[in-house]
């Protein structure tokens, strides 16, 4: 009888021990149930789920964020399909309100979203709106 509710404890810490953490992920908050989701140095994305570890999300941003800032009014993020390259074409900008009155839905989030084609438009952008971040890179 003792070894049955030792192995039923062990099940119970291991099944808690596994569904509070992501294998294989690693989330960094960013408000709103907006999440930079990493799968492996490159998988890196930003998307919106209902909860930290979650199976299946939306996605905002789409891989590979090179760089990203934010703070509790907005996000913004550099992609690119290749981390050597230089040339402007290679990546793309964005930004996401970060501030609600009430939680947002992932519909509100991608209809808060802009993405530009080049670095001009966005600091731009950025100086029109005030946003004073900074883009940081992700090794």
């Amino acid at each position: 009888m003792k070894k049955r509710i030792e192995n039923i404890l062990t099940f119970l810490i291991l099944v808690i021990s596994l569904n509070s953490c992501c294998i294989g992920a690693k989330e960094d908050y960013l408000g709103n149930n907006i999440y930079l989701s990493e799968y492996d140095n490159v998988d890196r994305r930003i998307v919106y789920q209902t909860e930290s570890c979650a199976t299946s999300g939306v996605e905002i941003v789409p891989m590979t964020i090179l760089e990203i800032a934010d703070n509790n009014k907005w996000i913004i993020a550099k992609t690119g399909n290749g981390r050597k390259r230089t040339e402007d074409k290679f990546f793309k900008y964005w930004v996401i309100k970060n501030d609600y009155e009430n939680s947002p839905n992932s519909e509100t989030v991608k209809r808060n979203t802009t993405e530009f084609d080049n670095r001009q438009d966005f600091d731009k952008f950025l100086t029109e709106n005030k946003i004073k971040l900074k883009l940081n890179k992700i090794d």
